[in-house]
């Protein structure tokens, strides 16, 4: 008589959390920011409360945004559609395309209300600042400089304007309507405040 060695068990296969599984979350606390910025703005901004709505431990979140800012500048900069693809030689319409993100962001639903609680977070953390300023330097302060400098070349505006002026001349406008009037752009705006430089930096 022989002894059978018995089967060894086989443990059940761990589920695995992947990359899939971690997107959706990610996704879903992203969103969850949007409601809180429209709901509580960001100087009442709770992290319980977006923990909550996404159903994502604190724990996730800190570790994928130490800075509570850069999680709701990261929640607006989603909402930024990418500039449309431009086959125009003009301009004015080259330039409103680097504006035409925010005027339709700030048009659809409650997007003026997530921007301005972005901005504000910006504005109080470091790393928050940092993160919007490195947007605001690869989607609009580069490409300006690039349009503006083929400009000059045409001798359509001046050569020696200061791309920072030319940028705050640009944008400071937007940051006016959403953080002090709280309200969206208006149609059409993109392409006034463009028309509105180049008109200022003539020679």
């Amino acid at each position: 008589m022989t002894d059978e060695t018995p089967p060894k068990k086989v443990k059940p296969a761990r589920r695995r959390q992947g990359p899939r599984r971690s997107e959706a979350s990610r996704i879903a606390i992203l969103e969850a920011t949007r409601d809180e910025l429209v709901r509580s703005g960001w100087r009442k901004f709770s992290v319980d409360s977006v923990a909550r709505t996404a159903h994502a431990s604190k724990q996730t979140i800190y570790r994928w945004w130490p800075a509570t800012g850069s999680m709701c500048v990261e929640a607006a900069i989603a909402l930024l559609p990418g500039v449309p693809t431009q086959t125009s030689t003009d301009a004015v319409e080259r330039v409103a395309a680097l504006l035409y993100p925010f005027e339709t962001c700030t048009r659809a639903g409650n997007g003026h209300a997530v921007l301005r609680g972005a901005l504000m977070a910006a504005a109080d953390e470091k790393t928050a600042g940092e993160s919007w300023r490195n947007w605001m330097k690869s989607n609009v302060r580069a490409p300006l400089r690039l349009i503006l400098a083929e400009v000059a070349a045409k001798q359509t505006i001046r050569r020696d304007y200061d791309i920072d002026e030319a940028v705050n001349l640009l944008i400071s406008p937007v940051w006016h309507n959403l953080i002090v009037m709280r309200a969206p752009l208006r149609d059409g705006f993109a392409k006034e405040q463009a028309a509105r430089l180049i008109k200022l930096l003539a020679p």
